[in-house]
């Protein structure tokens, strides 16, 4: 690749230094198979994009280094002898990225030689001053932000970040050829097409934006049909238009159609439900065999309620294109579609209080479309729905009690290798809903760990993950009575405090299914020195049901000293505990001086103090040692912990992510 390269308008070239999503071997097969389909229905300005991206996919494979580089070679070069591309409408011999990602794969390869002259011929190109070059570098740009578009949605903490890449590209792309005459409009059009896609999947300081999408998408509306290309972008324009009008019609309050759309779409019965359907019928004329318009038309009546009208599309499409690996998605809304349904059924007979309980045919019709669904794109999210369809199926509908404990297996199962694969781990809703599922199935401690590690990754507006918490770790203590999990719940209670702007909600379902132990948490509260906390706690047992708990809260409550106020007296960051006193006698005293030592990150200070330091004193009673604590005062830190390293009979190492940031 081009090194040294910093100018605006001259690219670094290649994929292979861009930040892609598919960068190891389990996301290839899906990628590629995705891409290869993709490219037998799209020709035109993108397929040198295409084959670049597909020799990266190939690159990653076992064995596909050599495959990457006979695809690149084809691409640039003159003939194409052995017909690797032979649907390719258009050769780029000089194609900046193609030759950028063939130089990374011959230094791969170890072929000095064909490096070099790739380097060479980069360096050649990206010096040239003429329109053409432009036009050159223009394309460079462009194809690096289809190859950023090229994202699936699960990995959501850089997801937003590649999408705002992608559209610094195309951007930059369109401004270099605005004054020349070297790409057709119809390719600019192509480009704005990719970018009103990213648009309408982007924020930018936590606004949608719907308009720049909506007005890019309407110039390629605008589109000459008569281009060969034409109606293949031209159709996608209107699908993707009629997508941006189901979102708006159900997420914004004072969402107004654009006035071209008002213009333009006929007067049909489709456009009276919704001008999303009049967009839709339009890509339908004009490709009426693109399986993938049914499926958005039936996502689109799915987010108006309409029921019957979404299955009829939704099983359209999959009759047109019933390979799973191909119209996945199809799949995937049919599964959505069978659960809403089912959730429907069980809040009626909950409304009626009473009656005959819904069939569980409709979970079985989603379970198989769910597995269908996650036979074509093997993804965390596909994997943790067939959790979720497994858990209905094994708990009775409104009870939550476990029927089928088969299916709770399968369930977990599921989570599990949701968990495990790609970015799953930090998605909180898979740990919550096998938080859910081990809860009903009586394994709380389990259940705990789980929503401990939802609320760790959620964000810091929804607190069910955190009651989650709490609901579990009170099973634990109703059943067990052992004091570190009152210590525990002190501390997860304090967690929530620091980090929601409310925890009352959390709060209230525990009071109220377990007032007495919740009674006992507020003591506990109160005698370690930590009223604020207390107060709020208690506040939740004046709506409780049971008189005897609200006035044994009520004389709890009097027990707080009067100075201390949630509003005025302590912020969130300074409310604390008193540390546990430490045991005085280590059970392993003749030759060491502590039972054991921690080694945490400062920022899992409070966990390892108030909620392992009493597990493992207050209940065992080994005698431990914390920096907080034990540390001799004026001494370095470094002794510190060589000291206690070689006087504790353990050293326990709490690894969490924190320990390595």
């Amino acid at each position: 690749m081009a090194d040294g390269v910093t100018s605006p308008t001259v690219p670094t070239p290649g994929f292979f230094h861009l930040d892609l999503y598919n960068k190891n071997q389990q996301d290839v097969p899906l990628s590629y198979g995705e891409l290869k389909r993709r490219m037998k229905v799209e020709k035109g300005p993108m397929e040198s994009a295409m084959i670049s991206l597909l020799s990266i996919f190939e690159f990653h494979k076992i064995r596909g280094k050599g495959e990457a580089r006979k695809l690149l070679e084809a691409l640039t070069a003159e003939e194409d002898k052995n017909n690797l591309l032979e649907d390719l409408t258009k050769k780029d011999e000089n194609n900046l990225n193609a030759i950028a990602n063939k130089q990374f794969i011959y230094g791969q390869l170890m072929r000095a030689r064909d490096e070099m002259a790739c380097r060479d011929r980069l360096q050649e190109l990206l010096a040239e001053k003429s329109d053409a070059a432009t036009a050159r570098n223009a394309r460079c740009f462009a194809e690096q932000g289809y190859a950023l578009v090229f994202v699936r949605e699960d990995n959501k903490s850089t997801f937003g970040k590649k999408i705002s890449e992608a559209i610094s590209r195309f951007e930059k792309a369109l401004d270099l050829v605005r004054d020349t005459e070297m790409v057709t409009e119809e390719e600019r059009l192509v480009w704005k097409y990719y970018m009103g896609k990213c648009y309408a999947r982007s924020k930018v300081g936590g606004q949608d934006q719907v308009p720049l999408a909506q007005r890019l998408l309407i110039e390629v509306t605008k589109m000459n049909p008569v281009w060969k290309h034409g109606g293949f972008y031209i159709a996608r324009a209107w699908a993707q238009l009629g997508d941006l009008e189901s979102k708006c019609r159900e997420n914004c309050e004072s969402y107004k159609s654009p006035d071209y759309l008002l213009q333009e779409l006929p007067l049909t019965e489709e456009s009276h439900i919704g001008l999303e359907f009049g967009c839709y019928k339009k890509a339908l004329e004009i490709s009426p065999n693109d399986s993938g318009f049914r499926w958005q038309c039936g996502r689109s009546y799915m987010r108006m309620g309409k029921y019957e009208e979404a299955q009829q599309m939704l099983d359209k499409s999959i009759e047109m294109m019933p390979d799973s690996t191909s119209n996945w998605f199809a799949y995937h809304l049919r599964y959505d579609l069978a659960m809403q349904e089912y959730n429907q059924l069980v809040l009626a007979n909950q409304s009626r209080k009473g009656g005959p309980l819904p069939s569980k045919q409709l979970l079985q019709k989603a379970k198989e479309d769910a597995v269908l669904s996650c036979d074509g794109a093997l993804t965390p999210t596909n994997i943790y729905h067939i959790g979720k369809v497994c858990h209905r199926l094994a708990v009775h509908p409104v009870t939550g009690k476990v029927e089928n404990m088969d299916e709770l297996g399968d369930a977990l199962d599921n989570f599990t290798m949701a968990l495990q694969l790609e970015d799953g781990f930090a998605n909180p809703k898979i740990h919550a809903a096998r938080g859910l599922s081990l809860q009903v199935a009586g394994e709380h401690d389990k259940a705990a760990e789980s929503y401990k590690r939802a609320v760790e990754n959620d964000d810091a507006t929804y607190t069910g993950n955190l009651a989650g918490v709490l609901r579990n770790l009170l099973e634990l203590y109703r059943s067990d009575r052992r004091e570190h999990y009152i210590a525990e719940l002190a501390f997860w209670i304090n967690e929530g405090y620091k980090r929601y702007p409310n925890i009352k909600q959390a709060l209230q379902g525990s009071v109220f299914k377990f007032g007495n132990q919740m009674i006992q948490v507020c003591q506990y509260l109160i005698d370690h020195d930590k009223s604020v906390l207390a107060k709020i706690c208690l506040e939740c047992f004046e709506r409780h049901n049971n008189l005897r708990y609200r006035s044994t809260a009520a004389t709890v409550r009097r027990r707080l000293p009067d100075h201390h106020d949630t509003s005025s007296t302590q912020s969130k960051s300074n409310v604390h505990v008193n540390l546990p006193v430490a045991v005085e006698k280590p059970r392993h005293g003749q030759e060491f001086q502590y039972d054991f030592f921690v080694s945490h990150s400062s920022k899992d200070a409070d966990w390892v103090d108030y909620a392992l330091l009493p597990a493992l004193e207050g209940e065992h009673r080994f005698k431990g040692c914390v920096a907080d604590r034990d540390f001799a005062l004026g001494r370095y830190v470094s002794d510190n912990i060589v000291h206690s390293i070689k006087n504790s009979y353990k050293t326990l190492l709490i690894l969490t992510p924190n320990f390595v940031t």
